[in-house]
């Protein structure tokens, strides 16, 4: 009798201590995980926290901008003119102070004819429609870049791009269409932009634009005497965008 109070006394022992050795490493899992989500957190706050003084070091820049002058070459088509297609050329001449912020000179060259609507409105009716025709626009802007990145192309090659806006002011010459010959005016225009630019190298990245015009310009009939209502038509603000690629050389 004894012997099997001692064997069970022994049994109980035995077990409640495996109980008690392996409680702590139920819990050390856990307490790991625990420990490696605080950790994860910390780096979080450290590397991405837009507050954190060094954020600027992670996103480091391989080409930058500030401080330098640009020049770009570009052409491109316009796409919401119902009258006219054809391409539009352009250069930019800039500078940036610093990475963000720049101020730009821009001047544009229309080379346009009829589209197909205006051909077969002239083959129709005999006569031309009334409207303007763009020929040329110069523009003052300010340079804002927001927005910069890096981008894996098929794990061969990283591409620097960065993308921004530009609000102008200046001068857009267009074309009224008339029966006795074409009259040029001028108008005074904004502009606003959106452009993006992927970095080859050091000196040169290749910019698209996508740029928007708003002129007030004369409207007048293309009949030298109409009979269904005045010559001149009065002031329109006038809508012209464009969408341009080019190269862009960095000194």
């Amino acid at each position: 009798m004894f012997k099997k109070s001692l064997l069970i006394f022994f049994l109980m022992t035995a077990q409640a201590f495996a109980q008690t050795a392996t409680t702590p490493a139920a819990k050390t899992p856990t307490d790991t995980r625990g420990s490696d989500k605080l950790d994860i957190k910390k780096l979080e706050n450290k590397y991405w926290a837009a507050k954190d003084e060094d954020f600027g070091v992670v996103q480091n820049r391989r080409y930058v901008k500030a401080e330098r002058f640009y020049l770009t070459a570009r052409a491109g088509i316009p796409f919401n003119d119902s009258f006219s297609e054809g391409t539009v050329y352009g250069a930019d001449f800039g500078y940036f102070f610093n990475e963000r912020w720049g101020v730009e000179l821009s001047y544009n060259k229309a080379n346009l004819s009829d589209n197909d609507s205006t051909a077969q409105f002239i083959s129709r009716y005999s006569t031309v429609p009334d409207h303007n025709v763009l020929d040329s626009s110069y523009f003052v802007s300010a340079i804002w870049v927001p927005f910069y990145a890096k981008m894996s192309a098929l794990d061969k090659a990283i591409i620097y791009f960065d993308m921004g806006f530009s609000v102008g002011l200046g001068n857009v010459s267009y074309n009224i269409i008339k029966e006795e010959g074409n009259e040029l005016k001028t108008g005074l225009s904004y502009k606003l932009g959106v452009f993006q630019q992927i970095f080859f190298s050091e000196h040169f990245a290749l910019r698209a634009d996508l740029i928007n015009t708003w002129t007030n310009e004369t409207q007048m009939t293309y009949d030298s005497a109409p009979t269904y209502s005045p010559r001149n038509m009065g002031d329109k603000m006038v809508n012209d965008t464009s969408l341009m690629l080019g190269i862009t050389y960095w000194h």
